[in-house]
């Protein structure tokens, strides 16, 4: 015998009352129980459900009201029940007029109802191959769980997620740049890429179904505090089922929380780490340390090293927390912060493998590089520093790799330009380039440096920055186009790099 919505009324120790929904609609048989607070639930409904929310992530207004009921309806849900809660004591007209309009069945549900007894008795219902179905699911979702208490939850969140549906799963940024992945959904990327405007365009109410690669996607956005902070992307050779479906929605609500608390907690720490490096660097390091301790964040002791590393675009979330979170670093008490977007310093103190630490940090984000300093005392840091920048700027090497900066010669011209007329020509010079970087999203600037410090090697110069060399030489042409230089006399590029080393040094 099948469980009907009348039957689940029918139970008198659940309490439910039907506040819309004809009698034959509430004949409508019942397959699921789907607990989502979702704006838009309907990727998950797979014919049969009762969908059950408390509402706290309803548009308010009739017409977001009457989308929402129409979302649920056409996706193949028979019934809703809405939980009363502090936040909604009652439920709301306008859902209940959408409800009944739609003919679908709309259930009071009381707080001392829990949506879990509901979904208990729904599921003694179900078939033995559908009960091994929950059983998977409630397990993923309890292993979902203990990974959001992890300290970096979201990318163990990501990890479990992918394992758990046999698939692959991405995190991207609110900007879409990657905070997690598993390597299987690395290649499908940028063309996750291309349907985010389409998320935002809607406000984050609902998600994106898409193919891609012959791969069933689902691409979801990850809304805090009515903004979209982020995306999951999940995906496998064949559709979710119900169960699959189950575990992301959970995923969703997890990572959400996890974002909730972490964008004003994070952010404050990163900024605290930031402030004391710069109080390091610019020669104070006994302050720095008193302050580092007033604010909880790691310092260390003793001699220091000072180290810098980059990714091009696209990858900056990814080696900020894979920084942040590497066990070799954390164990030195380094000192780990982010200079500028794509760009993370580290201060540590010297230690047999320490270097190994960084190469090995570099290996696993693509395209990273950096540079790191001789051990040095505290008051030798600021000059380190300064030789650090400079090489890391100067010689970009390949993907992976650390350059030393006591194995490059950094003084030499250099030390006789560190005036204020040299350091005016080189703003002026450059000041073009800075004026297009403001209304521009290429980095004509960076462009410039990488091409210069590959000798104007194209293919180097374009593998450096992630692009292809035919999007290089058009960044080319707009660089000689905002300086009214020809890249392509010897003379034009010596000015141009020693203008860049200045400015690096303002």
């Amino acid at each position: 015998m099948s469980l009907t919505v009348r039957n689940l009324l029918d139970r008198a120790e659940l309490q439910l009352r039907a506040i819309a929904g004809s009698p034959a609609a509430l004949r409508g048989e019942l397959a699921w129980a789907l607990i989502s607070e979702l704006p838009d639930p309907s990727p998950y409904i797979d014919g049969g459900d009762l969908v059950l929310t408390t509402g706290s992530r309803l548009s308010q207004g009739q017409a977001a009201r009457r989308q929402y009921v129409g979302r649920l309806k056409d996706a193949g849900a028979v019934a809703l029940g809405f939980g009363v809660s502090a936040f909604y004591p009652e439920v709301p007209d306008d859902l209940a007029a959408a409800a009944q309009e739609a003919d679908l069945p709309l259930l009071y549900v009381p707080a001392a109802t829990g949506f879990s007894v509901i979904g208990r008795l729904v599921s003694d219902y179900l078939s033995d191959e559908r009960q091994k179905e929950l059983t998977f699911a409630v397990s993923a979702q309890r292993d979902l769980s203990r990974a959001s208490l992890s300290p970096y939850a979201a990318r163990a969140i990501v990890e479990r997620l992918a394992k758990a549906v046999q698939g692959w799963a991405l995190l991207l940024d609110h900007d879409g740049a990657l905070r997690a992945g598993v390597p299987a959904g690395r290649t499908h990327l940028a063309r996750v890429r291309i349907d985010l405007p389409r998320l935002r365009e809607r406000g984050g109410a609902s998600s994106v179904s898409m193919s891609v690669a012959g791969e069933s996607v689902v691409l979801l956005p990850l809304t805090v505090r009515s903004s979209i902070r982020g995306f999951l992307a999940v995906g496998r050779s064949t559709p979710l089922g119900r169960a699959e479906q189950a575990i992301v929605t959970t995923a969703v609500s997890l990572l959400c929380a996890d974002l909730n608390t972490e964008w004003g907690l994070l952010d404050s720490q990163r900024r605290h780490r930031l402030a004391v490096f710069k109080v390091a660097t610019e020669g104070d390091v006994a302050l720095a340390a008193s302050i580092a301790e007033s604010l909880d964040t790691d310092f260390p002791e003793g001699d220091l090293r000072v180290a810098v590393l980059g990714v091009p675009t696209g990858h900056e979330v990814e080696l900020l927390e894979h920084a942040e979170s590497d066990h070799g670093l954390r164990s030195l008490c380094a000192l780990v912060a982010e200079w500028e977007k794509g760009r993370v310093v580290v201060l540590m103190p010297p230690a047999e493998g320490d270097v190994r630490t960084l190469e090995s940090l570099l290996r696993r984000i693509p395209l990273a590089r950096g540079a790191v300093s001789d051990p040095v005392s505290a008051r030798e840091l600021p000059q380190a520093w300064v030789q650090v920048r400079s090489v890391f700027n100067s010689a970009p090497g390949s993907a992976g790799k650390l350059a030393f900066a006591s194995d490059v010669a950094t003084a030499g011209l250099m030390r006789h330009l560190h005036n204020d007329e040299a350091r005016g020509w080189a703003e002026a010079l450059l000041a073009p380039l800075r004026d297009k970087d403001r209304t521009s999203k290429i980095d004509l600037r960076l462009t410039l440096r990488t091409f210069l410090a590959n000798n104007g090697q194209s293919d180097a110069s374009a593998s450096a920055l992630g692009i292809h060399r035919h999007t290089l030489r058009y960044r080319m042409g707009k660089v000689a186009e905002a300086l009214e230089r020809d890249i392509d006399d010897p003379t034009t590029r010596a000015e141009l790099w020693i203008a860049l080393l200045l400015d690096d040094r303002l």
